[in-house]
């Protein structure tokens, strides 16, 4: 199927996409901060910002952030791990190390818990979520190159519980999904209390009795609160624990070393933030902030391999099980990840100037070390502190109605480079009717040496690990983005069209790549990460939203994006046989999402979505081939019934529906103990049935 095809399909089918609470652009009056980190309605935003919001959050019913940012064109959710599913966000068709993921506008997702914290963010908590693409340092720093994705926590107006209970369905097996919250409101703040859990079995989608799908056990529970002790004083605190048990591979009634293969992860992480801010007069305030990550986590990554267990099997060998034994025992890990981050910012306003700035300090220590089974050490794989302190200002100029300007600039010191990075901005928003509104805007993005992401899962080659290694001397990755969109909203039939549009690109330099598979001296495997030259991104998004009636709402999108090298790049060298390509990998071309609803009764209404996804290519190092994948359309059909609860806008909705109602998916999984892990692509889950209750009270 081809994206016309596909967008026909979808546009036939009302299947559009919504970036907000109706499957259509957001509406005016909706506030957003990350662009600019200060309240602005959404078409006053310098900066263009996507929201999801509950149209998704509560239709699509998703169970985290992985889920929902599947609705938004130009990004979307992909699994890297066929044994543990670990799995990272793209934006503008780049890997997820290039984009930052922020809880409340913090950077508390370190690059060791991203790997696998797109799945345990706790989805009771989110009001909405902002994604703003393009750099994005001079506010965030290190590691904003391709984007921010931010989720906003609930902010409660009363008194609350929400309880929701969600059951899925898929391949014959069914997980169950659970939270409460509950909200105590007071003259002088609020205070959320809350909790998560979900548990999910391991699936096998083949049928070759190694899931696709790993086994989860997650629990989040936390506090968030806000205190008013005077007028002109607000000190607010959120704690959030979150502990996961993630196992894929075979044989989970045995110890992960006596499987052929597994991939065990244990990980609790603790998250806490206090913050005050104070208001130094009518036009300034000041706001103080300090943060903290305690991520522990242990893991197991290999197995015997395809050695034989069954001693009633033909073929067994006492002796080559007990030689791999002996080194699968050897595989266990532990890993410590430590994030410190403090920030003080002035936020003033004089006259035509809305000014910002200030300063920023954060600090990581990775701590990666090989045990085995009885966790004694073997040696320790990873062991580094980095810092960066950044100073950063920001004006928001009014030059005259309908005209602003954007100026920002930023230097950070690092202590993995030797000299200071700056990081410059400048942005221009124009309103020449009150219908059309324009953005122009050029901003910077970098990512030094010492951020960790897949350095700290280990992908699986049959029973073997392959690690990420840094090369010595890795320089920064620095990146330019250019973005020119408009967002047109013309007042005929009472406004029931919107369009808007958004052009980049994006030139990256030193940009990191890594490079084939090899053999070290001790015989186990690793991937030097490098410099590889230069690399682009160019690409372009149109979102259009119609309202057929006041009931009925849809919109449709769809994005082109064209992620590639300068050079060539080695992805596969060995026996002979070298593979090299100038795109990046598993990043499609072409892409469209869209949404509609239908409110077809006062107390039910219909959800219908489509996520299209284009042909990428795909490394599989086992067979030593860069394939051509197909293309897919996810549709997605929901239904909702609303129970209102006496006449105080308490209610209790039920929702029930099929995701992937087709069963699109990848269909040439590896199989076996000497499959390749990494060979996996395109949608996360297969066909799934589910039921939601949520009770607002």
């Amino acid at each position: 199927m081809n994206l016309a095809a596909a967008m026909v399909t979808a546009a036939t089918a009302l299947t559009a996409t919504a970036v907000d609470a109706e499957p259509q652009a957001a509406p005016d009056g909706a506030i957003v901060v990350t662009g600019t980190r200060t309240p602005r309605s959404l078409r006053e935003a310098p900066v263009r910002t996507d929201i999801i919001g509950p149209a998704v959050l509560e239709r699509a019913a998703p169970r985290n952030l992985a889920d929902a940012i599947d609705f938004l064109p130009a990004a979307r959710s992909e699994s890297n791990c066929q044994n543990c599913n670990t799995t990272e966000i793209q934006l503008l068709g780049l890997p997820g190390a290039y984009n930052q993921i922020l809880l409340d506008g913090l950077p508390l997702m370190t690059g060791v818990a991203a790997v696998y914290g797109v799945e345990q963010i706790p989805a009771v908590l989110v009001d909405r979520i902002e994604v703003v693409k393009g750099g994005a340092s001079v506010l965030y720093g290190p590691g904003a190159v391709a984007g921010v994705v931010n989720v906003i926590p609930l902010r409660p107006e009363r008194d609350t519980i929400r309880a929701a209970m969600d059951v899925q369905h898929l391949a014959g097996r069914s997980s169950v999904f659970g939270s409460l919250l509950g909200a105590k409101t007071f003259s002088t703040g609020f205070i959320n209390l809350f909790a998560q859990a979900e548990h999910s079995p391991a699936i096998d989608l083949n049928d070759d009795g190694y899931s696709e799908l790993a086994r989860r056990k997650l629990v989040t529970v936390g506090a968030r609160g806000e205190w008013r002790p005077g007028d002109a004083t607000t000190v607010a605190v959120d704690y959030q624990f979150t502990s996961e048990r993630r196992r894929g591979g075979n044989a989970f009634d045995r110890a992960a070393y006596l499987a052929n293969i597994a991939e065990q992860i244990d990980s609790d992480v603790h998250r806490g933030t206090i913050s005050v801010t104070q208001d130094l007069g009518p036009d300034l305030r000041a706001i103080a902030t300090y943060a903290l990550s305690r991520l522990k986590r242990r893991s197991f990554y290999g197995g015997l391999g395809d050695v034989e267990t069954d001693p009633g099997a033909s073929g067994f060998d006492a002796a080559a099980l007990a030689e791999a034994v002996a080194i699968s025992r050897r595989q266990y890990g532990r890993t410590h990840d430590s994030f410190d981050y403090g920030e003080v910012r002035l936020e003033a306003s004089a006259g035509a100037h809305s000014l910002l700035g200030g300063v920023q300090y954060r600090r990581e220590s990775v701590t990666d070390r090989a045990e085995d089974v009885d966790r004694t050490r073997l040696a320790t794989l990873v062991s580094g502190s980095f810092d960066t302190l950044g100073a950063f200002v920001r004006d928001e100029w009014t030059l005259g109605t309908g005209l602003r300007l954007i100026l920002g600039a930023r230097l950070d010191k690092s202590s993995a480079l030797s000299s200071v990075i700056a990081s410059p901005r400048i942005g221009l928003w124009a309103s020449p009717s009150p219908s059309l509104v324009l953005r122009a805007n050029y901003s910077t993005g970098y990512r030094a040496p010492e951020v960790f992401s897949e350095d700290i899962h280990v992908a699986i080659l049959g029973a073997a690990p392959i690690r990420v290694v840094n090369a010595p001397g890795l320089a920064a990755e620095r990146a330019d983005s250019v973005a020119i969109g408009f967002d047109w909203r013309p007042t005929w039939n009472d406004g029931a069209v919107t369009l808007d549009g958004q052009a980049y690109f994006t030139r990256l330099r030193d940009t990191f790549f890594l490079g084939a598979v090899e053999t070290a001296n001790d015989g186990s495997l690793f991937q030097t990460r490098v410099n590889a030259g230069g690399s682009r991104v160019a690409g372009a998004e149109m979102t259009l939203g119609y309202r057929f009636t006041s009931t009925l709402n849809a919109s449709v999108g769809a994005a082109y994006i064209d992620a590639r090298y300068d050079d060539p790049q080695v992805v596969f060298d060995e026996a002979g046989t070298v593979l090299a390509t100038r795109r990046y990998l598993k990043s499609p071309r072409l892409s469209g999402v869209g949404q509609a609803v239908w409110r077809m009764t006062p107390s039910f209404d219909a959800f219908l979505a489509a996520r299209y996804t284009g042909p990428m290519r795909v490394l599989n190092n086992r067979l030593g081939a860069v394939r051509r994948s197909n293309d897919f359309l996810v549709l997605d059909l929901t239904g909702t019934r609303h129970f209102p609860v006496g006449d105080t806008g308490r209610e209790v909705d039920v929702t029930f529906g099929i995701k992937n109602l087709t069963d699109v998916r990848q269909r040439d999984l590896e199989s076996g103990p000497e499959r390749d892990s990494d060979y996996v692509y395109g949608p996360r889950q297969p066909r799934t049935l589910f039921v939601r209750i949520n009770a607002h009270f």
